[in-house]
């Protein structure tokens, strides 16, 4: 009796985790200002991605993309939108995802930052060239040299 108990309460929960993990993934999926803003470029005349721009233009857009949100425009039909308004200049490239992430990291270096991120760049090329140079020579020049210094062993 205990066991068939069991078993249905094992079943029971098996059936119902899916449906609670189903109804948990849809409530959590609503759609966000900044996951349509990550796929947009921004329409100032700074290079960031319209996710990470402040600027007055930047806030408009993502003003426009939150009224269309509530409206229920789903993000394909909110990119599409402004592609046809704006022209392909609104859709954001993988090179100007890749300027406007450096710039916003970067723009507020001096000389002296810029000049630390240099060296310690070079310092680890360096460290690496020589760590990979010291690998190498001592994993196939260094057992040429023992096996002529002992041919006996062989």
């Amino acid at each position: 009796m205990k066991q068939i108990f069991a078993r249905r309460t094992f079943l029971f929960f098996c059936l119902l985790m899916p449906i609670a993990y189903v109804m948990t993934l849809s409530s959590a999926s609503a759609l966000t200002v900044n996951e349509v803003a990550k796929d947009l470029a921004c329409p100032c005349e700074c290079p960031l991605v319209l996710e990470d721009c402040n600027m007055t233009c930047g806030l408009e857009w993502k003003n426009e993309i939150g009224e269309q949100i509530n409206k229920g425009m789903s993000k394909q039909q909110i990119t599409d939108y402004f592609i046809k308004k704006y022209g392909d200049d609104a859709r954001i490239t993988p090179m100007q995802r890749i300027r406007g992430k450096v710039y916003q990291y970067t723009r507020s270096f001096d000389k002296t930052d810029w000049a630390l991120l240099w060296i310690g760049l070079i310092v680890w090329v360096l460290l690496m060239f020589f760590g990979i140079y010291l690998g190498v020579k001592k994993l196939f020049f260094n057992k040429s040299q023992d096996a002529s210094a002992h041919p006996d062993t062989l």
